[in-house]
C-alpha cells in the first residue's frame, strides 16, 4: 500500500486552501422600505444572494472583469418600485456565468448583461416577473448562452438580445404585455427563440439580422384576443407560429430560403407576410369566420399554400419577378370566401 509523503501531503492541503480561497460568497437580506445593496466581486468561483422586501429597493450585483469565471448570482425582490441588477461581463478568459432573478409585486424594473469578449463563456439566466408594470432588460453576447423569462400580469415589457447560437425561452400571460426580441447571428450558428403569450392585447416584436448567415427557429404561440405579432427574419430561417382567439394579427417579412408555417384558429385573424429572394414557401391555415390572409413572395422557385375553413374568409397570394416556376395552393370550404391569386 503506497503512502502519501508529508511533502505530498502539504501540497494537497495547499492546493485545497487556494481553491477555497478563490471562491468569493457574499449573502444580504434586507426588508423595508428604500434599502440599497451593491456587490462586486472579481475572479473565481462567486457566489451572489441577495433577497429584499418591501419598496423603493435596489439591488446590484456585479462579476466583471478578465478572469470572471464560474460567476452565480440570484436577487429576489417582493414589494413595488424595485430594482434588480445584474452584470456578468467577462474580459479574456473562457468560463460559465448564471443568474436568476425573482420579482414579484408592481412596477419593478431587471437588467441582466453578460458578455464576453474573447474565447468562450457558456451563460445562462432564469428571469420571472409577476405583476403589473414590470420592466426587463437583457442582453446576452457571443454565443453558447439560454435565456428563460416569465412574466405574469399586465402592461409588463421584457426587451431581449441575444447573439447567434443562443436559446431564448418566453412565456407571457396576462393583458397589454409585450415583447421585443432582437437576434443577431455572426456565423457561428443558428439560434433558437420560442415564445408563448397567453391573455389579451399581447405583442411580440421579433427581429433576427443575419445576413449572409444562416437565421434561427422561430416558435410563436399567441393565445387570446387582440394579440400583435410582428417577425423579421433574414436568410435561412423557419418561423412556425400559432394564434387561437379573435382579432389576431401576424405580420411577417423575411427573405431568402426561408419558411414560414402556421395556423390561426378563432375570428378576424390576420396574416400578412412578405417573403424576398429565392426558395422560400409558406403553408398557412386558418379556421374560423372572417379571417384574412395577405402573402407577396417575390424572385422566384416560391411555394404557398393556403387553406381555409369557416365564412367570409379571404386569401390574396401574389408571386412576382419569377423567371422560374412558382407553386401557389388556395383551398376554401365555407361559405362567402375570396380568393385571389397573381402570378407575374
Amino acid at each position: 500500500m503506497s503512502k502519501m509523503t508529508p511533502l505530498a501531503a502539504a501540497l494537497l492541503v495547499a492546493v485545497s486552501g487556494s481553491v477555497l480561497a478563490n471562491e468569493h460568497m457574499a449573502e444580504v437580506e434586507q426588508i423595508g422600505t428604500n434599502n440599497s445593496t451593491e456587490q462586486t466581486q472579481s475572479g473565481v468561483m462567486q457566489r451572489s444572494f441577495i433577497l429584499q422586501n418591501g419598496t423603493e429597493n435596489r439591488a446590484l450585483t456585479d462579476q466583471s472583469g478578465t478572469s470572471s469565471e464560474d460567476g452565480q448570482a440570484s436577487i429576489e425582490q417582493v414589494g413595488m418600485q424595485n430594482l434588480a441588477e445584474i452584470y456578468q461581463v467577462n474580459g479574456g478568459s473562457p468560463g460559465t456565468a448564471t443568474a436568476e432573478i425573482y420579482q414579484a409585486g408592481t412596477a419593478n424594473s431587471a437588467t441582466l448583461e453578460q458578455q464576453v469578449y474573447l474565447n468562450d463563456l457558456s451563460v445562462t439566466a432564469t428571469i420571472h416577473q409577476e405583476g403589473t408594470g414590470n420592466r426587463l432588460n437583457a442582453r446576452q453576447s457571443w454565443v453558447g448562452n439560454e435565456l428563460n423569462v416569465v412574466s405574469i400580469g399586465q402592461e409588463n415589457l421584457v426587451e431581449v438580445i441575444q447573439p447567434g447560437f443562443s436559446i431564448l425561452q418566453v412565456q407571457q400571460t396576462g393583458t397589454a404585455n409585450e415583447l421585443r426580441f432582437e437576434y443577431m447571428t455572426s456565423g457561428f450558428g443558428e439560434g433558437f427563440a420560442a415564445v408563448e403569450q397567453v391573455g389579451t392585447a399581447n405583442q411580440a416584436d421579433i427581429s433576427q439580422y443575419s445576413g449572409r448567415y444562416p437565421g434561427g427557429e422561430i416558435f410563436l404561440n399567441q393565445y387570446g384576443m387582440a394579440n400583435v405579432a410582428n417577425i423579421e427574419s433574414g436568410s435561412y430561417a423557419t418561423v412556425d407560429f400559432t394564434q387561437q382567439g379573435t382579432g389576431n394579427e401576424l405580420d411577417s417579412s423575411i427573405s431568402g430560403l426561408t419558411s414560414l408555417t402556421g395556423r390561426s384558429e378563432g375570428d378576424y385573424n390576420t396574416v400578412v407576410t412578405s417573403q424576398f429572394g429565392d426558395r422560400n414557401s409558406l403553408d398557412i391555415t386558418q379556421v374560423g369566420s372572417y379571417n384574412h390572409v395577405e402573402a407577396y413572395q417575390e424572385f422566384q422557385s416560391h411555394e404557398g399554400l393556403i387553406s381555409q375553413t369557416g365564412d367570409s374568409n379571404q386569401a390574396f397570394l401574389r408571386q412576382a419577378q419569377s423567371p422560374v416556376g412558382d407553386l401557389a395552393s388556395i383551398a376554401q370550404n365555407g361559405n362567402g370566401n375570396v380568393a385571389n391569386v397573381l402570378q407575374q
